[in-house]
């Protein structure tokens, strides 16, 4: 869940030196979208569930496929708390009914997409302190959704995704065609939908917090880069805190398009927050069509091995007057050093003198 304990979270950015790294779990699950911040400089999360499908498609006679999936998320932040590695996939195993030959079952377990990709915080608006400094005379002013509330953090994410041999990742199941023909109950489809192997994605993400319980994430993501079809993909996500910090809800809707095939999803769920470092989630979602339509049921856990250590915070000023005394001292002390050896130099001349006119005498 984006940004679970979310007012302790504004709590910490205001009085921890404004960093990303939180002292609980800071989770994408259960939706589908990712926040603008990372997990946080040496911290190792992983995010990983189940999910029940159901797909039926009217103008096929109601063919289905039910789909069982397990998929997980691993990501690990570095450089500064800015940047972060993700890398996520699925394993399916999917059941096919096709309604429009016979109702034969066919079964089969493959390998799903793999991504690789690296997020980036370009600008986090909560390291203006006049921005967002907490109010310590007014607690209305502390709940009030200000326009300063509005400017988002930002982030840019760009990856690869990479599909197995015998694996596939789809929009529509019942009209692309696979790696391995049999999944298709259409045989043969008016539009022929092929992902490449390995294809490029990119994201634009934003987050807004408002009044410490709620947090509003987009995604605008452009994926299968380079595909004959590639697909825009657009989620908005918005979680708010109970006031049991440990429960957060979310609503998510979800658009996806390309030239030959949209859909909309809606989704709700709940995430339970175990301690600093376990969350547990559930999550349901449809669409809105029934070509096909998709009904799911999610569940899942999010955990992290946390080695983050807090960096001595630099104050700017004090660092540069501190370099200006040490310049002044190393100049002090080559003058030193230099009027040393003059004052030998004329020691010398000095005693050379001394030694010649004692010599006349």
């Amino acid at each position: 869940m984006k940004s679970m304990y979310t007012f302790t979270l504004c709590l910490l950015l205001c009085f921890k030196g404004f960093s990303q790294y939180t002292e609980t779990i800071n989770s994408n699950r259960p939706g589908s979208s990712q926040g603008a911040f990372a997990v946080g400089k040496n911290v190792l999360q992983f995010e990983m569930g189940g999910k029940i499908s159901q797909l039926s498609h009217e103008n096929l006679k109601k063919s289905t496929i039910n789909e069982s999936q397990l998929n997980y998320t691993i990501r690990y932040g570095f450089f500064k708390n800015k940047l972060e590695l993700i890398i996520n996939g699925a394993y399916n195993q999917n059941k096919s009914i096709n309604k429009l030959i016979n109702e034969d079952e066919i079964e089969r377990k493959f390998l799903n997409k793999q991504t690789l990709g690296f997020k980036y915080l370009v600008f986090d608006p909560f390291k203006n302190k006049k921005w967002h400094s907490v109010s310590l005379l007014s607690w209305k002013k502390n709940r009030n959704i200000r326009l300063v509330d509005f400017i988002p953090a930002i982030s840019v994410y760009a990856g690869v995704n990479y599909i197995p041999k015998q694996g596939y990742s789809y929009n529509d199941p019942f009209t692309e065609i696979k790696k391995n023909a049999d999944f298709s109950i259409f045989k043969n489809p008016k539009w022929k939908i092929s992902e490449n192997t390995i294809s490029p994605k990119a994201s634009i993400i934003t987050q807004n917090h408002f009044i410490g319980k709620w947090v509003l994430v987009n995604n605008i993501t452009l994926d299968r880069i380079g595909d004959k079809y590639p697909i825009l993909n657009h989620i908005t996500t918005l979680t708010h805190n109970f006031k049991n910090p440990k429960w957060s809800s979310f609503f998510e809707f979800e658009m996806i398009k390309n030239d030959i095939y949209a859909d909309n999803y809606y989704k709700f769920g709940l995430a339970f927050l175990l301690n600093r470092s376990y969350q547990f989630d559930i999550g349901v979602g449809t669409n809105i069509k029934d070509t096909p339509r998709n009904l799911f049921f999610k569940m899942g856990m999010s955990t992290r091995l946390d080695w983050y250590s807090d960096e001595i915070p630099i104050d700017k000023e004090e660092l540069k007057k501190q370099k200006k005394k040490n310049k002044k001292l190393k100049k002090d002390a080559k003058d030193l050093r230099k009027s040393d050896k003059n004052k030998k130099k004329s020691d010398r001349k000095e005693k050379k003198a001394i030694k010649k006119a004692n010599r006349k005498k």
